[in-house]
């Protein structure tokens, strides 16, 4: 299992540092709405957090008072508790599955983000956890996802074909190595139109929805979700 966990790490490391998917400018937003939108110190929760690597730097700095980070990998999760150290604020790590635990009534936050996880939930199962975050964050606080998005009306079998003209992108990947993440996509991933995406904000009752960032291949959408 720790062989897997390493080499799945190593894949998930290039994909950031090469920016395939866009992280950089994802955590950007995400780091403008929290420093010129929430101001007042906050609790951050990470919804299936990794091992924190992109966003403790989006926390550097800001008001946030408190991080809590859930996610099933204990290993990520030791990874996480090392950067986690560098902001000055207390923080708590569940090692949990995340529709377990936003199904749960013990958590609280001011922020709650999820980057890149919701979209293996079919829309029924994403409609009722955001449900549950729009309680996690109260009467004034907001939802922040990242996630698999089409343009206008496109369907998923659509969406998967454009993901897989994105290939020559993917230059550090041999084609062994894209064989074998483009399987795990056409298996798991389910993308939303950008009007669903919006829908189901509202229908969690969240009472503002709007799209922050689209990524230049469009396969990518932010969304800001507030009470």
């Amino acid at each position: 299992m720790a062989m897997v966990f390493r080499q799945d790490w190593d894949n998930y490391r290039r994909i950031v540092r090469n920016n395939y998917l866009f992280h950089r400018e994802a955590y950007a937003t995400l780091r403008k709405v929290l420093v010129e939108e929430v101001g007042a110190p906050f609790r951050f929760l990470d919804i299936a957090c990794g091992d924190a690597s992109a966003t403790v730097p989006a926390l550097a700095g800001t008001t946030v008072a408190h991080y809590r980070g859930i996610d099933l990998s204990g290993e990520g999760l030791a990874l996480a508790a090392k950067r986690l150290r560098k902001l000055c604020c207390p923080y708590d790590l569940d090692q949990r599955d995340f529709v377990e635990a936003l199904r749960n009534r013990d958590l609280a936050a001011d922020v709650a983000w999820i980057g890149l996880s919701l979209h293996h939930l079919r829309r029924p199962a994403k409609r009722l956890l955001m449900r549950h975050a729009r309680r996690v964050v109260g009467d004034n606080g907001r939802l922040l996802v990242y996630e698999n998005a089409s343009p206008g009306q496109e369907s998923r079998a659509a969406w998967l074909k454009r993901w897989d003209a994105d290939r020559p992108r993917w230059r550090t990947f041999s084609d062994d190595e894209w064989e074998t993440l483009s399987r795990h996509v056409h298996a798991k991933d389910y993308p939303e139109t950008d009007e669903t995406w919006l829908t189901l904000g509202y229908e969690a009752g969240f009472g503002r929805a709007r799209c922050l960032y689209a990524s230049p291949n469009e396969l990518f959408r932010l969304y800001c979700f507030e009470t």
